[in-house]
């Protein structure tokens, strides 16, 4: 709204803010329009959503569907989303004595923790690793481990290149081996999409998926919002569930929001990982066979920006 009420090309008129009251009222006086929140955006991830970007990697993807003709019990993704849970405790503001501007007070954040997921486009899931940032796994924790769940403490709760390496060579090509040989499929393919995270890059490890038939393939950095399932699908639940779920405990003891946490996690990550859950991300996705029409047709064909004179904000066009 402002934009409009701004768009001139008198270089002398002056520049007119609107709060947020007269835009309500505004909208409130003519039923034809609506309100919608506006969401932040990582600048990065803005540049390349656009059609001009993500065709040439959707073509190559198809291009290799059709050579090696994937089924879905073979396509997979692997990935990791942080396990950070919201805290009780609200921001204050410390003023000094003298009128100087005020410093913000932020609560503790429970140390970072991180879900390694790999799951197929037929729905199967590979079982999932926990990163726990101890250098041992705490008593209130070991009640996830009859979940399922692989718990590896490794200090800081974040996947590192040595971590990475320990759980691509073991859990998951030892796992896309094992499924494959169940499903006598030995000879067939397989369609491996991860992001390109530095604890990736070493070569040694995709060398030996290349001994095992299995295609490797990276999404285009900061695109993962659009391409990867697990981002679009599976995560999202997860934190969706972890939000609404997760209630602080009233101490703010590291041992009782551990409990906290054990008391939902397991069905927060039954509800994400479920079959219906992992097969929606991959038909959203586009990263099956010739289904990338319905992504792209929602993304400009090109995306130009500039600065804007007027506050710390960039300009879009697009056609």
């Amino acid at each position: 709204m402002e934009n409009v009420i701004n768009d001139t090309d008198d270089e002398d008129a002056p520049y007119v803010d609107v709060s947020m009251a007269t835009a309500y009222q505004f909208v409130k006086r003519h039923p034809e329009l609506k309100r919608s929140s506006p969401k932040n955006v990582d600048f990065n991830r803005l540049a390349v959503s656009c059609q001009s970007v993500l065709q040439p990697w959707y073509s190559l993807l198809d291009g290799l569907h059709e050579k090696n003709e994937y089924c879905k019990e073979l396509i997979f993704n692997m990935d990791e989303s942080s396990l950070r849970v919201p805290t009780n405790s609200k921001l204050s503001v410390v003023h000094p004595k003298n009128e100087n501007p005020g410093f913000r007070k932020e609560p503790p954040k429970m140390a970072n923790s991180t879900l390694v997921a790999a799951v197929a486009a037929d729905g199967f899931v590979l079982p999932s690793v926990i990163l726990w940032p101890s250098k041992s796994l705490p008593d209130e924790m070991k009640p996830l481990l009859s979940q399922a769940l692989d718990i590896w403490p490794n200090g800081s709760g974040w996947m590192g290149c040595n971590q990475f390496k320990k759980y691509a060579l073991t859990t998951l090509l030892q796992g896309i081996i094992d499924r494959r040989k169940r499903m006598s499929l030995e000879n067939s393919r397989c369609l491996l999409l991860i992001d390109s995270h530095i604890s990736r890059v070493d070569p040694t490890i995709w060398r030996e998926f290349q001994k095992e038939n299995i295609d490797v393939v990276t999404f285009i950095p900061h695109s993962t919002h659009i391409a990867q399932p697990l981002d679009r699908g599976v995560f999202a639940v997860l934190k969706k569930e972890l939000q609404t779920k997760y209630e602080p405990p009233s101490s703010s003891t590291s041992s009782s929001k551990r409990t906290a946490l054990v008391d939902v996690l397991p069905q927060a990550i039954h509800t994400a990982l479920s079959p219906a859950v992992i097969k929606k991300a991959f038909a959203t996705s586009g990263v099956l066979h010739n289904e990338s029409g319905p992504i792209l047709m929602k993304l400009l064909e090109t995306l130009e920006y500039q600065p804007s004179s007027h506050s710390n904000r960039f300009d879009l066009y697009g056609k």
